[in-house]
This record gives C-alpha cells, sequence and structure tokens, in this order.
C-alpha cells in the first residue's frame, strides 16, 4: 500500500513540476527586455516568458505569462546561498531539486492567477539584487 501510494506522490510530482525529459527551450529571438520598464519596444506589452531559463543576469527582465505558464530561474550559488524572493501572488515560486550535480540551483515560475509578481535575486557581489518582473495575464 505504501508503494502504491510513493507511485502515485511521484506521478503527481513529474506532473506538477513540468518534469518529463522535455528539453528547456531557447528564448525567442527579440523578446528579451533589459532595464528598467523594458517593454522590447512592444507598445508596452512585455514580452512573452513562457519557456525561458532566467537567471540573476537577467536584471530588470519584465515578462508576461498566461495562467498556468511557467519559466525558469537557474542560479549558481552554492547550497545553503540566500534564496530568491516573490512580492506578490501571480507566480509561485517552487524550488527544484538538482538530481544532476550541475552546481545550480533552480526554480520553476508557474503563473497561477492574474496579477504581477517581483522576483528579487540576491547577489554576492552587491547589497541590491537583481529584479524580474512578471505579469500574469
Amino acid at each position: 500500500m505504501a508503494d502504491r501510494r510513493l507511485v502515485c506522490l511521484a506521478a503527481l510530482a513529474l506532473a506538477f513540476t513540468g518534469c518529463g525529459g522535455g528539453e528547456a527551450r531557447p528564448p525567442q529571438k527579440g523578446t528579451h527586455a533589459s532595464g528598467a520598464g523594458g517593454s522590447g519596444g512592444t507598445g508596452g506589452t512585455p514580452p512573452p516568458a513562457q519557456g525561458r531559463v532566467l537567471t540573476g543576469a537577467d536584471d530588470g527582465f519584465a515578462g508576461r505569462l498566461s495562467v498556468g505558464q511557467t519559466a525558469r530561474l537557474r542560479l549558481p550559488l552554492p547550497e545553503g546561498g540566500q534564496e530568491p524572493t516573490a512580492e506578490g501572488d501571480a507566480v509561485l515560486l517552487i524550488r527544484i531539486s538538482n538530481v544532476t550535480g550541475t552546481g545550480h540551483r533552480e526554480w520553476e515560475l508557474r503563473a497561477v492567477h492574474p496579477g504581477t509578481t517581483r522576483i528579487s535575486i540576491p547577489r554576492p557581489s552587491t547589497p541590491t539584487p537583481s529584479t524580474l518582473t512578471l505579469t500574469v495575464t
């Protein structure tokens, strides 16, 4: 009975985290907006963030997701380092276990309802964090 529950929990975890052996898609060309309020010249509409792998180098990124879509945040910080934080509840910041030993930590950014979430990413070299802003429609 316990084995059956474990299998069910593993299947649910795979379904919710999107882990299914697929590969991350590269960012679409021309959709990266950097800098404060970066809209990429699209008339104020942030570029899509679906499928992107964001890092601390994406400081100032402003993107959009639809409810149910995801992006990823990957940081080369050591285990036990400062964690990113989310201000707002439109996007969940879900920690992903590192099973490959890549030396990176990773989070899924899952859009759960309309609104805006600002993610702050600590930087060891400066007291000012990197920030990402995700708008969910």
